[in-house]
């Protein structure tokens, strides 16, 4: 099996600068920005930070196209509009070059319903690399916003118990043993200045719990797979009854890459204790600390 080799250098910086841009700066940085996060890729280099290292067109796509955990998605203009008209309309050679994606394209998009379809999207564009125009170009954070003017209906797939064969088996968060104590007195996990808490769909419950021998199938990394939603040295692990919470209305959502989002229950920001179903220690081995609303072990 190949793995992705791990980026250096340059191409972590670009990353992180673009995670910071387009999930917590971009409107103090002036970035123009639409409801589902879509930013043009132009207004994106033009950013400071970015326009003195002068970063380029291609770095943009490179880090799309090697975030591990699928932290952007993009959207070409050219090939949606061109898919859209052909649908109707058999295709016709160009009598000019392509005009030039006004400011406010991003304002027009329809974004994908599914995070499948979202993600083809995402591979369109980046099968589009011969086009050099940055203005074509639209990217986002798949999810980890702090902006409040992005709007959650927008971007991300709504998890409903009307379709259950699409819920995820294992809704869990990853936390701290520092952290762990205050999540139990302020009753529930917080969104923490970002406008959604984050899940992983792994690892499952029983790979995480030390079996007789006292080995841990999951333990560190998460079994060396790249498990989106979660820090890998996560030592906590909050397992979510998801059916439980979204029959109390609860809202949950999954982006892009999969990760699982809620901004709580009735906009509170919390998700309350009493939608988790177990709670499991791995750094110490010590396996169910928590469950049926009870602790199981302290820390």
């Amino acid at each position: 099996m190949s793995h992705r080799a791990k980026p250096k250098g340059r191409d972590v910086t670009v990353s992180k600068a673009l995670s910071y841009l387009l999930r917590h700066a971009a409107e103090r940085e002036g970035l123009k920005m639409n409801a589902q996060g879509y930013a043009n890729v132009s207004d994106v280099l033009s950013w400071r930070k970015l326009k003195s290292q002068k970063v380029t067109l291609a770095e943009i796509l490179n880090a799309v196209a090697e975030s591990d955990k699928k932290r952007f998605a993009l959207f070409h203009v050219p090939s949606e509009e061109s898919e859209s008209t052909t649908a109707t309309h058999p295709p016709v050679p160009p009598a000019a070059p392509t005009t030039p994606v006004p400011e406010d394209a991003s304002a027009s998009i329809t974004p994908p319903a599914t995070s499948a379809a979202q993600e083809t999207a995402t591979q369109k564009a980046l099968a589009a690399r011969g086009d050099t125009d940055p203005s074509h170009f639209l990217i986002r954070a798949t999810q980890g916003h702090s902006i409040k003017s992005i709007e959650a209906s927008s971007y991300l797939e709504r998890l409903s118990l009307t379709d259950e064969t699409s819920l995820p088996r294992t809704v869990v968060h990853g936390t701290f043993h520092s952290a762990w104590p205050r999540i139990l007195e302020s009753g529930g996990l917080k969104c923490m200045g970002r406008n959604h808490v984050h899940f992983a769909t792994g690892p499952a419950l029983e790979e995480a719990v030390p079996s007789d021998d006292g080995k841990v199938l999951a333990q560190g990394n998460g079994g060396g797979k790249v498990i989106s939603g979660m820090r890998r040295d996560a030592q906590v692990l909050i397992y979510i009854d998801l059916r439980r919470a979204l029959a109390a209305g609860c809202p949950f959502w999954r982006s892009e890459n999969g990760v699982i989002l809620s901004e709580g229950l009735d906009g509170g920001s919390m998700v309350p204790a009493e939608f988790f179903d177990v709670v499991v220690e791995r750094k110490k081995k010590l396996g169910r600390i928590w469950e049926g609303g009870k602790v199981m072990r302290e820390l």
